[in-house]
Formats: structure tokens, sequence, C-alpha cells
């Protein structure tokens, strides 16, 4: 695992992980910006495999895909709690 030692790894990383957490923090995700994400992170995580191998890539991959969608359940959540007060004294 050499190449945890390599800087350009981890910046291959810190793109691929920006990429996959930037949708939980957009208001509106719409197609050319989900598209163009997904273009930036295939690009680092295809990257770090033709540097470093596929055990590199693996690590990059799982650990970003997981990181975007922990950040995007927090923030449904965050966003839910935020709007119930506002439901709750509606007129119904």
């Amino acid at each position: 695992m050499t190449f945890l030692d390599e800087p350009a790894f981890w910046a291959l990383f810190v793109a691929a992980l920006s990429a996959s957490a930037t949708p939980s923090m957009l208001r509106k995700a719409g197609g050319a910006r989900l598209v163009s994400l997904l273009s930036v992170w295939s690009g680092a995580t295809a990257t770090t495999g033709l540097l470093y191998g596929s055990t590199a890539t693996l690590i990059s991959a799982a650990l970003s895909i997981t990181a975007g969608i922990v950040l995007l359940i927090a923030s449904l959540i965050l966003s839910g709690l935020k709007s119930m007060p506002n439901k709750r004294f509606e007129k119904r």
C-alpha cells in the first residue's frame, strides 16, 4: 500500500470525495450539474486506477461513495427537521 504515501493519490481522493459530497449541499441538483459531478468523480477514480491500481481505486471509490451517501442522508434529515415546525402550525 505504497499509494498512501503519494500526494497525488490524496489529491485524487479529495477530488472524488468532494464530487460525491457536493450533491448533498446543492438546493437544486439539475441534470447538467449531476453529469458534471459524475464526470469529475469518474475521472478522479479512473485516474487513481491508472496510476495506483485496483486496490487504491476500490478504496477511493468505496470511501467517496459512502461519504456522499451519508452526507445526503444527513442533509435530508436536517432539511426535514427544519421544515417540521412550519408544517406543525399550518392550518389544516
